[in-house]
């Protein structure tokens, strides 16, 4: 008998905290050969294009399969033992929990000491969670917020205020979110790089999460140039989809085999000296989406949430 779980009830049963502890241990789980996936595959049609990405957890023995396509958003989940499904999980917001909670944990292992101020370029939607997520994590007091509409700016400050209790402030310009930040996020679904890196600090951890296709960019090549550390969340999926990695390798200003893999930095640490400026690039996972979706369905169980349940599909 399947589950069927509906966004409204993901969002009662996992919160940031949660997700974030969830999401690090999936990562912990990788570095220790408890995870398999594959990475995203695009299936483009005439006006929409299909996403598709799976995992699979030895421990839980359990396959994840997500897909997605316009508004359509789901995670399946399959008892590894017999094949039957488990629930169909609506992603609507567990997706976007879970980007969030990678960059929070990023931020955990990645930020120079005592970040406290972050600078967030893109207050729409997925800036709200990457906020609360490094919010979370680091010692965050300010958050400089940069975005072309002056009015959509405000209202996500208006918004967030309620949420995170930091110091809000709007940026002027990119270069004061640079020249300021300790922690510099990109939340966009931009073509073509936003920043340089002309006036980052010498300490600097910059995240980006738009540019998870090859036709997506948010940071130049000459800023990828400037990091002495370049991680992401899977190798890869960055050697296939994320843009800016992709346009750095083929101009040489970074080697695959020098970029690392999240689950060892939480495993082993940053490399000793740390260095200075670092970038993680997240694409979004497979991995991620079974943490968080397996979460909520075992609270659905524990708790015994009411929700749909079907036969057979």
């Amino acid at each position: 008998m399947a589950l069927i779980i509906s966004e409204e009830t993901t969002r009662k049963l996992i919160d940031m905290p949660q997700a974030l502890k969830a999401v690090e241990a999936i990562f912990r789980d990788r570095a220790a050969g408890r995870v398999r996936a594959l990475p995203r595959r695009r299936l483009q049609g005439g006006q929409r294009q299909l996403n598709v990405m799976e995992a699979w957890h030895a421990e839980w023995d359990l396959f994840c399969l997500r897909a997605y396509v316009g508004k359509a958003n789901t995670v399946t989940l399959y008892h590894g033992r017999t094949g039957e499904i488990a629930a169909v999980v609506n992603m609507g917001y567990l997706s976007s929990l879970r980007t969030g909670a990678a960059s929070g944990v990023a931020a955990k292992y990645l930020a120079p000491p005592k970040s406290e101020v972050l600078g967030l370029i893109g207050p729409g939607w997925q800036g709200t969670f990457q906020v609360e997520a490094i919010a979370d994590s680091s010692p965050i007091r300010q958050v400089l917020v940069f975005g072309r509409d002056p009015k959509k700016r405000k209202a996500f400050i208006r918004e967030m205020r309620r949420k995170v209790s930091v110091d809000w402030k709007e940026a002027s310009s990119l270069d004061e979110i640079e020249a300021e930040s300790d922690i510099v996020v990109l939340a966009t679904n931009s073509a073509t790089p936003i920043i340089n890196g002309d006036s980052l600090k010498d300490e600097v951890l910059v995240v980006t999460m738009g540019a998870n296709a090859p036709a997506r960019h948010e940071v130049s090549v000459d800023l990828v140039r400037r990091m002495d550390l370049v991680v992401t969340d899977d190798l890869s999926t960055a050697r296939t989809g994320s843009g800016d990695l992709i346009d750095t390798f083929k101009a040489g200003a970074v080697r695959w085999e020098d970029v690392v893999s999240l689950e060892k930095i939480i495993t082993t640490g940053a490399p000793q000296p740390r260095p200075h400026r670092i970038l993680f690039q997240s694409n979004g996972i497979a991995d991620e989406d079974l943490a968080v979706s397996r979460y909520v369905l075992e609270q659905v169980k524990r708790k015994k949430v009411r929700v749909k349940k079907i036969l057979e599909i």
